[in-house]
């Protein structure tokens, strides 16, 4: 019995349908009683999973098929190497094999090495063609287009226009925003670890990106992501130095727009883990995250400082600044029946400590900082008025003066590399250049000091916000505006003593 074999990876109008391929086969059989047809609609040749060509071997190696008929070679495969193994087979089985539009016979030596060059071909066109569209890809990627894909977190789909070719771009999902914003808000200015603030936002029901709730990896993920930073100076300075190739002008980094990242990374590693030679490009939409709160999160990723977490902190938004009046050893909180207590550890623990002579319930302690708390910060928001605001224009003075200093040190480091290849006269002048740029980098580090001396970066109005709905937080914001305000809080039998991390 004869096989017809036809295989079709994607409808498209200019690929031939498989009703042709199979009347192309069928001008090769002179008895039309006799075969049977082996169909593969929808799967790619680069290898042979596929469920009628294993029915098709199957039947081969039952002796049921003694010639295979294709439309054209790469129907069978597009990989030499499987397509050698495949001829080899047939040849076990005695089976011949027959393209009918390229007519080759496999029964001749001339006619086997003419199947082998044409496949070569074949499988040379498919990789080129694989080639030219990653090449596309990242030529697309570089200029700033939207690669595809799922949506980030964050952001939805706007078509637009980009050098006048139509494509899609990021704008601003408000609400989605507003939780990455405070995500990273709470990773950069508490010890909150990637699995505490999971939990937190786990415990208000918000969803992530694909409507499952948040763990370690995905938190970790967004954390490192530059979609969400305002790239300025600071910004291109941190990814030169980890290898990326930017494409983008350091002038265009004014601590605006957000960035795209892409490049070739192993199967098991994880995005943004090893950015070298990645690139890097300015995105067309605008950034939610400040450089300095951005890069406080990558510093803390890096050097992988996270918080180690006892287990404990959930019992109370006091965990982790209770100190014993006595010994200053911390505490415990331990649980009996239906209330909670702090131990101390110099005492049940070490033994050194005769202090605590009764037993010192957790609510009881809140209650009393609770009070102390939110006079504090009461206190607080009637004089933050008389502060100092770093304004949106000071922001930007900052990073022109960076973006200048960089250009300054590039040239330096241009001109240093030329002196080996000079002369006398040529170093000479060098020289002078250099020390003319070094002067100018020495008063743009004197401006970027004075205005980081000058100013004072207040971001309390949330916090103010937050206190006054006290009752209606959820233990870990609690914990948030305890640790910003306090450092200590020391607990004896009779009284207790709050060491404030913000004096008035």
């Amino acid at each position: 019995m004869y096989a017809i074999y036809t295989r079709q990876s994607v409808d498209k109008k200019e690929s031939i349908s498989i009703e042709a391929q199979i009347e192309y086969c069928k001008k090769e059989i002179l008895d039309k009683n006799h075969y049977k047809i082996y169909t593969d609609k929808g799967y790619s040749g680069k290898n042979t999973k596929r469920p009628d060509f294993e029915k098709m071997i199957g039947d081969i190696q039952n002796n049921i098929i003694s010639k295979v008929i294709v439309y054209r070679l790469d129907r069978i495969s597009r990989s030499i190497i499987d397509f050698a193994n495949i001829i080899k087979m047939f040849q076990d089985y005695n089976v011949e094999f027959i393209s009918s539009t390229e007519k080759f016979d496999t029964s001749t030596p001339i006619g086997r090495a003419m199947l082998y060059i044409v496949l070569v071909f074949a499988q040379l066109e498919r990789e080129t063609i694989q080639e030219r569209i990653v090449e596309n890809y990242y030529l697309r990627g570089s200029k700033g287009y939207f690669l595809g894909g799922r949506i980030p977190y964050g952001f939805n789909k706007k078509e637009t226009t980009i050098n006048n070719k139509k494509t899609n771009m990021l704008v601003e999902n408000p609400t989605q925003l507003n939780i990455v914003k405070e995500m990273y808000n709470l990773y950069a200015t508490t010890n909150m670890s990637l699995g505490q603030i999971c939990n937190y936002f786990n415990e208000k029901r918000i969803l992530s990106a694909d409507n499952k709730n948040w763990d370690s990896s995905k938190i970790s993920r967004m954390l490192k992501s530059p979609l969400y930073v305002k790239a300025d100076a600071d910004i291109y300075m941190y990814y030169k130095d980890k290898g990326c190739i930017i494409t983008n002008e350091l002038s265009d980094f004014k601590g605006i727009n957000g960035c795209f990242m892409f490049g070739k990374r192993p199967m098991n590693e994880r995005k943004y883990t090893n950015v070298k030679d990645h690139i890097l490009v300015i995105a067309p939409h605008e950034g939610a995250i400040d450089s300095i709160i951005w890069l406080k999160c990558q510093y803390k990723l890096d050097n992988n400082r996270q918080i180690k977490n006892s287990g404990k902190g959930k019992y109370s938004w006091l965990s982790g600044i209770i100190k014993c009046g006595y010994c200053n050893y911390a505490t415990t909180v331990n649980t009996f029946k239906n209330y909670k207590y702090f131990k101390c550890r110099g005492k049940y623990n070490y033994k050194i400590c005769n202090g605590h002579s009764r037993v010192i319930r957790v609510e009881n302690i809140e209650d009393i900082v609770e009070k102390f708390l939110l006079n504090h910060i009461e206190k607080h928001e009637k004089i933050s008025g008389n502060q100092i605001v770093e304004t949106g224009n000071e922001n930007t003075k900052v990073n022109e003066a960076k973006l200048r200093l960089i250009e300054i040190e590039n040239q330096i480091e241009n001109l240093i590399n030329q002196i080996a290849e000079g002369n006398e006269i040529t170093i000479k002048y060098i020289n002078q250049k250099i020390s003319n740029l070094d002067n100018k980098k020495s008063i743009l580090q004197e401006e970027i000091k004075q205005y980081t001396a000058n100013k004072s970066i207040i971001d309390n109005e949330k916090i103010f916000k937050k206190a006054k709905m006290w009752d209606k937080l959820f233990l870990e914001e609690k914990k948030q505006i305890c640790m910003e305000y306090i450092n200590k809080v020391f607990i004896m039998d009779d009284k207790i003593e709050i060491e404030w991390r913000i004096l008035l």
